[in-house]
């Protein structure tokens, strides 16, 4: 069995109305994502971006996830990775990111997309960007999306094809 390794992302499937919803709308069976930072304790320790905020959370919290074990990543990469999610605990949730998100799933094209990275920007992450920035951030590239557009079921299928 894999054990988790910080740097590490992780994609979740939880069984709330907003979860099927997230599935349901982005075709997928994955509804959230966040990264590894700590293996130290009893259990692995993760950042992730939810409504409340970006904060840390025991893996343990999810009973159904997905890791990406495949990923190769030097020691330095998943230290900057890990470092870099931590510093956004404490970000605010950006809800702006998955109102765009419902209007692409729904088929409206309104706003340009351009519009909505500018505004993206700087005032929050949701799960998935959160990942992406922070992989970015080592200079790995997770999506040819935009930050503010990627998925947790883009995540998962990154998954797939490693």
């Amino acid at each position: 069995m894999y054990k988790p390794r910080v740097g590490d992302y992780v994609v979740v499937k939880t069984n709330g109305i907003a979860a099927k919803l997230i599935r349901l709308g982005t075709l997928s069976r994955w509804n959230h994502a966040a990264i590894v930072v700590s293996v130290d304790g009893p259990v692995p320790l993760i950042v992730e971006a939810r409504p409340t905020g970006v904060s840390l959370r025991p893996i343990s919290e999810y009973e159904t996830y997905a890791l990406n074990q495949h990923e190769e990543l030097t020691d330095a990469q998943r230290k900057t990775i890990a470092d870099f999610a931590m510093d956004q605990v404490g970000k605010p949730y950006d809800f702006l990111d998955i109102l765009f998100l419902i209007f692409r799933i729904l088929g409206l094209r309104l706003p340009p997309t351009r519009f909505w990275e500018k505004l993206a920007t700087g005032n929050g992450y949701i799960c998935s960007e959160l990942v992406t920035v922070s992989y970015q951030r080592a200079d790995v590239t997770v999506s040819d999306k935009p930050e503010c557009f990627v998925t947790p079921g883009d995540l998962a299928e990154r998954l797939i094809y490693q």
